[in-house]
Order: structure tokens, then C-alpha cells, then sequence
């Protein structure tokens, strides 16, 4: 299936909700940063979504750093969505979701809700460190 896929650069990402994440708290582990972005990013979905869609998200690495890509399944019922108030979506495509995703959301018109995996099991992506962090910052599964 066809899906819409949004690409968040991390730096954005950390200059829009690193502000969240707790002093003292390590940002390569910590999830607060992730969970502010994801309460937004729902908010802007559920009053967007035009029908039924499930949200997938993982990382892609470019040249110049990491993107979380969001994919919506079908792309039609979010064709409304316009992202950009929550964070800039540095590009978008129309393709098939990668098959190694991450459950993110369950959305229909008017309502949001975080996936669970099939053993219940929620999935949050830390933003890591500023600096002095190599590799894509990765997923942690909350059963």
C-alpha cells in the first residue's frame, strides 16, 4: 500500500522539543523530547484525518544526518494533514512504508491513539545528544 511519508530532520526535532527533556537526564535514552513531539504531531493527525490511517515511524540517514520518517497508511486518509506548525517537514513522498517500521499511531477522523505492537509494546525514539553523537539515535520499545 501507497503510503505519505513525512521526514523530520533530528536537528529540528531537538531545536523544537529539547526543551522537554529533564535536567540531568541523558538524551540518548531519555524519551520526553519524542513524547512532546508525538502528542503534537496526534493533535494536528486526528484533526486532519479524513478516514481510518495507521501511522509507522523509523529513522533514515543521509549525508548530512537523520530524519524520522512518519509514513501514514493509506495516504489518502491524511492528504489534508499539513505538519509544519508542530515541525518543518524537510521532504515528502509517496512510496511503500520501509517493511523494519515501528508501530506510532492508530488514527481516524477526530481521534489519535499510540499503537501498541503485537505484544502491547509502545515504541519512543530518543533524539540523542546534541553533539559528539554518531549514528542514528534508535528506538525504544516500552512494554
Amino acid at each position: 500500500m501507497t503510503a505519505r511519508i513525512l521526514f523530520f530532520v533530528l536537528e529540528d526535532l531537538r531545536r523544537r522539543f529539547g526543551a522537554a527533556l529533564p535536567p540531568g537526564a541523558d538524551p540518548r535514552r531519555d524519551t520526553a523530547p519524542f513524547r512532546a513531539f508525538r502528542a503534537a504531531l496526534l493533535e494536528r493527525v486526528a484533526a486532519a484525518a479524513s478516514g481510518r490511517a495507521e501511522l509507522s515511524m523509523w529513522w533514515e540517514g543521509t549525508y548530512n544526518g537523520y530524519a524520522l520518517a512518519i509514513a501514514a497508511e493509506p495516504a489518502t486518509a491524511l492528504a489534508a494533514l499539513d505538519p509544519s506548525p508542530v515541525c518543518p517537514v524537510d521532504a515528502e513522498k509517496l512510496a511503500p512504508p520501509r517493511a523494519d517500521r515501528y508501530p506510532l499511531a492508530l488514527v481516524e477522523p477526530g481521534r489519535a491513539v499510540v499503537a501498541r505492537d503485537a505484544d502491547g509494546a509502545t515504541y519512543e525514539a530518543p533524539f540523542g545528544a546534541a553533539t559528539g553523537h554518531f549514528g542514528a539515535p534508535g528506538m525504544r520499545r516500552f512494554p
